[in-house]
């Protein structure tokens, strides 16, 4: 499974020369049936070829797919550097959009949506008796624990004594719950989980969540409900439209704040030039950035600034200027380099009224 190092690894990778191929493919089996993917691998590997890619590299991607891969997961991402012998293919339990892209730094755009929408979060499953809790990143379970109470049964037989017995049942239920609760806030803060998803009968997960600490509730961004027996493979398909969804909502809404806060003359910026200024000048927080926009632009060989402008000299240094194929890429690069967040965001039309790129400031 891919870690934050490998990020890394290929937000720092440059070539001096030689190209370097990065492609991505769906092979998300709810969505391509049988060998539909190996169309598209093929069609994108004559695109590369088309566009400058090395044969090596070429040759590098079809060799894995030929005899390497094995068909798992949602997506497949490759980035192959033969000319210095650099090689990392990585499975996805995410689908990703088919996309080939030659450059002299591995195309990470994808993969920085992925690591910020799919880090670590947790699905606490709960009924009257305890809770089951998992804990996925990047789609893969890392983790998983359970707790169970005493047995509570539901009495059918009408009555005074059956009333009372069901009174004894809903208290012992109610002690469950809490122990649950108390179980789940220790485990996944150890596991330092920034979002959870409940699962369960609306009224199981209504009494369950009102006995969680606040700190946790907050971090509850939907519900989902499956049967406690489901397996961890079915929980996090359901899991995943969810986080999905919240994430559109989030990001949305930061989005409008940004966009305000710009016309305010606040802490915000809004298209490429400004955005990218903005990332020259250390004072970006986090970045938001269209998943198809794509621009030429130049950058600085000495302090490595993106611009999109022309000048004959670097603004911020008078260094000189190359071209870059894409300095939305690049600005991607840089973000992550220096830890900020990214988000990926698409079919976004008040992103594309601004430009396809904004940013929360620091000041």
């Amino acid at each position: 499974m891919m870690q934050e190092q490998d990020l890394h690894e290929l937000a720092e990778l440059v070539s001096d020369g030689a190209p370097i191929l990065s492609l991505y493919l769906n092979v998300d089996p709810h969505g391509r049936a049988g060998d539909e993917h190996k169309l598209s691998l093929r069609k994108l590997l004559a695109q590369a070829s088309d566009h400058g890619a090395a044969p090596a590299d070429v040759a590098r991607v079809e060799r894995f797919f030929e005899h390497e891969y094995t068909r798992q997961g949602r997506g497949v991402a490759c980035f192959s550097f033969q000319a210095r012998d650099f090689w990392r293919p990585y499975k996805l339990l995410v689908p990703v959009e088919d996309f080939v892209f030659i450059g002299l730094r591995p195309y990470i755009k994808p993969l920085s949506d992925i690591w910020d929408n799919y880090d670590r979060f947790g699905v606490i499953m709960v009924d009257r008796e305890g809770a089951r809790v998992f804990v996925y990143q990047l789609g893969a379970l890392e983790d998983s624990a359970g707790t169970l109470g005493a047995e509570v049964k539901r009495h059918k037989q009408g009555g005074w004594a059956a009333q009372k017995l069901q009174r004894r049942e809903d208290g012992e239920a109610k002690h469950n719950f809490k122990d649950a609760a108390a179980f789940a806030d220790e485990y996944l803060r150890q596991r330092k989980v920034g979002r959870v998803i409940l699962s369960g009968t609306a009224i199981n997960v209504a009494q369950f969540r009102d006995l969680l600490p606040r700190p946790l509730q907050d971090k509850i961004i939907g519900e989902i409900s499956l049967d406690m027996s489901a397996s961890p493979a079915d929980v996090w398909d359901h899991a995943y439209e969810v986080t999905q969804a919240a994430q559109r909502t989030q990001e949305a809404q930061l989005l409008d704040q940004v966009i305000t806060l710009v016309h305010k003359g606040g802490t915000g910026a809004i298209g490429l030039a400004d955005t990218l200024a903005a990332l020259q000048q250390g004072r970006i927080h986090q970045l938001l950035v269209d998943k198809n926009l794509h621009a030429p632009g130049q950058q600085c060989q000495e302090c490595q600034a993106v611009i999109v402008e022309r000048p004959a000299n670097c603004p911020y240094c008078g260094g000189d200027l190359r071209a870059v194929t894409d300095a939305v890429n690049l600005a991607v690069h840089r973000a992550v380099e220096n830890g900020l967040k990214v988000s990926v965001i698409e079919h976004n039309d008040q992103l594309a009224t601004v430009g396809g790129i904004a940013a929360v400031l620091r000041y």
